[in-house]
């Protein structure tokens, strides 16, 4: 096995605070309640987002094709 196909690029922690960002940004707008309460529950669903795009990206990272 391949040691470095389990690790995250510089990229990839860059993507991962844009994509996480964006989702808590459009979860606080448009979530309906308190303030408090929306601002809860984009930093959950940025968390999520988060830990979804890390499974996601070392799962292309490991079986990946060798040609991409």
């Amino acid at each position: 096995m391949d040691t470095n196909a389990l690790r995250l690029e510089r990229r990839d922690g860059r993507n991962l605070l844009v994509v996480a960002g964006i989702v808590a940004l459009v979860v606080s707008v448009t979530a309906e309640g308190p303030i408090g309460a929306r601002i809860v529950a984009a930093a959950i669903m940025g968390l999520v987002t988060g830990a979804v795009f890390v499974v996601v990206t070392l799962l292309i990272n490991r079986y990946k094709p060798d040609h991409w």
